[in-house]
């Protein structure tokens, strides 16, 4: 029925009132470069609400592909996460590798602190306040951030790769995909060894405009090419 769909639409964008820097609509667009060689390319957007077991949630996707010859990738990650926590609820990661497809869908459940992984028998435990990767990358996007300083964040849901350390090593200046230079936050994101770069706008919107990414064939940039904003974004002072 129309109305009953209506009424929970409407609800769900009650919830979505937390005062967040996007949207739904909103639309990142990268292109990936190996050095200077363009390899592939890349597309992040908060797609739609939803409800995830009675929870009000908001959908997040990301897409990829590319790679170098001989090496081709695609990947597809879409996060589920509750629009007033902020938590993971859901998440889904395929990877495309030449023929070789791996794919893993999670159910993760912050009352019980537990997370389980489909097709598998057994849980694990997750943390408070579990974050899946992508969902991750938005979380940032909503915290203050001081330059030179570092802060430890234990929200990852696969407890092992905490704590994730998110250090702000500066500011930068970046060009925004229609000309116009603004002033960046330069983050490293160091987990088990790992370290992977993110330039946020140091502004309200706090967008991810560059996203260097350590690969097994050497580290791809993710640089924004088109940004494509949500509803609320358009809105004067949104």
């Amino acid at each position: 029925m129309i109305a009953p769909t209506l009424l929970v639409h409407a609800a769900l964008l009650m919830q979505l009132a937390t005062p967040y820097p996007f949207g739904v609509g909103e639309t990142l667009q990268y292109e990936a470069k190996l050095g200077a060689f363009p390899v592939g390319t890349a597309t992040a957007s908060v797609s739609r609400l939803a409800q995830e077991r009675g929870t009000p949630a908001i959908v997040l996707a990301m897409t990829g592909e590319g790679g170098i010859p001989g090496l081709r990738v695609r990947y597809d990650l879409t996060s589920w996460v509750a629009t007033g926590s902020f938590n993971s609820l859901r998440f889904h990661r395929r990877l495309e590798q030449g023929a070789r497809v791996e794919e893993q869908h999670y159910e993760i459940v912050p009352d019980s602190g537990r997370y389980r992984q489909e097709g598998v028998a057994q849980d694990w435990v997750a943390p408070r306040e579990p974050l899946d990767e992508l969902a991750f990358l938005y979380y940032l996007r909503t915290i203050p951030l001081q330059v030179g300083k570092t802060y430890s964040v234990s929200r990852y849901f696969q407890t092992g790769y905490n704590p994730v350390q998110v250090q702000v090593m500066g500011r930068e200046s970046a060009t925004l995909p229609d000309g116009k230079s603004v002033s960046c936050l330069s983050l490293a994101i160091s987990s088990r060894g790992t370290t992977m770069g993110v330039c946020l706008t140091d502004d309200a919107r706090r967008l991810p405009v560059r996203l260097d990414l350590p690969l097994p064939y050497g580290s791809v940039t993710l640089e924004l090419s088109q940004f494509s904003p949500s509803a609320s974004q358009k809105r004067p002072g949104g």
